[in-house]
């Protein structure tokens, strides 16, 4: 499920950012907003990923594994760390609304994609559940957004 948050930002990501140029002033922000949203998700997936490097490393002790230079999820160990890292860039609002580090991390994450192939989503109730744990995940990082915009401006911070 949380392989749905890696694909729709693949997707949705330029589409947000042309739409943000193309469409009139009183939908601009609902775009930015929109696009800010799905960059804050991928810090869920952030966590995911570091859940499974600590899971591969410690399969990799109780195998007794050899620790040379291998490859994690199909990516080497640099793009790992840039998709780990960037997304908590995210949590500055200035990086959130801005262009470059979403651009970066769509690049590396394009990149990482094409090397592991096509995004494998199955089929069927798999396909419905990710949909729905997507757009409640979305739901409820929007909301916090909203909250913390809102009391921002109550409490004049």
């Amino acid at each position: 499920m949380f392989e749905f948050i890696f694909g729709s930002y693949i997707l949705l990501f330029p589409v947000l950012l042309i739409a943000a140029q193309i469409l009139p002033f009183i939908y601009k922000e609902v775009v930015i907003n929109l696009r800010a949203t799905i960059q804050v998700s991928l810090i869920v997936y952030s966590f995911f990923l570091i859940r499974q490097l600590i899971g591969l490393y410690q399969l990799t002790r109780l195998f007794k594994m050899n620790h040379t230079e291998r490859e994690y999820f199909g990516t080497s160990m640099v793009e790992m760390l840039l998709i780990i890292i960037l997304p908590f860039l995210f949590v500055n609002k200035k990086i959130r609304n801005g262009y470059f580090v979403g651009l970066i991390l769509w690049f590396v994450l394009s990149y990482a994609q094409m090397q592991k192939g096509l995004i494998f989503l199955g089929g069927g109730i798999f396909f419905v559940n990710a949909i729905l744990f997507y757009l409640s995940l979305l739901t409820a990082i929007y909301a916090l957004l909203w909250l913390l915009k809102k009391s921002a401006t109550n409490f004049n911070l």
